[in-house]
C-alpha cells in the first residue's frame, strides 16, 4: 500500500471526502424533492382557490364569473402572476369553469 510522506495512506484522505462528496449530493437530492412536491402542492392550492371563488360567487350571484379579473376585483382571489398562469375556462354560467394551473420556467433555474 503507498503511504505519503507523513506515513499515512491514501484512503485516509480519500475516503472521508467521497463520503462527504456522496452525502452533499444525496443533500441536494433531498432538497430538490422537497421543493418540487411544495411546488405542487402550491399549483394545487391555487387551483382550488380558483375554485372555490368561482363557487363562492355563483352562490352569491347564481352565476359563474366570466373571468379570473372578476374574481381577484371582487372576491380578493390572488396567486404569483409572474411565476404561474391560470387557465380559467368558461362554459356556461351555469357550469363549473375549467381551471388549469400552469408554472412559468424561470430563465435562471
Amino acid at each position: 500500500m503507498r503511504r505519503d510522506a507523513k506515513g499515512g495512506s491514501c484512503w485516509q484522505y480519500c475516503l472521508p471526502l467521497v463520503m462527504f462528496l456522496v452525502f452533499l449530493a444525496l443533500f441536494w437530492r433531498g432538497i430538490y424533492s422537497v421543493s418540487a412536491v411544495t411546488e405542487e402542492k402550491e399549483m394545487e392550492n391555487i387551483r382550488k382557490a380558483v375554485v372555490q371563488s368561482a363557487v363562492f360567487c355563483y352562490g352569491t350571484e347564481g352565476a359563474y364569473p366570466e373571468s379570473l379579473d372578476y374574481m381577484k376585483e371582487h372576491y380578493g382571489l390572488s396567486y404569483n402572476e409572474e411565476k404561474y398562469i391560470v387557465k380559467y375556462d368558461v362554459v356556461a354560467k351555469n357550469l363549473r369553469p375549467h381551471v388549469n394551473v400552469i408554472r412559468i420556467l424561470q430563465k435562471d433555474r
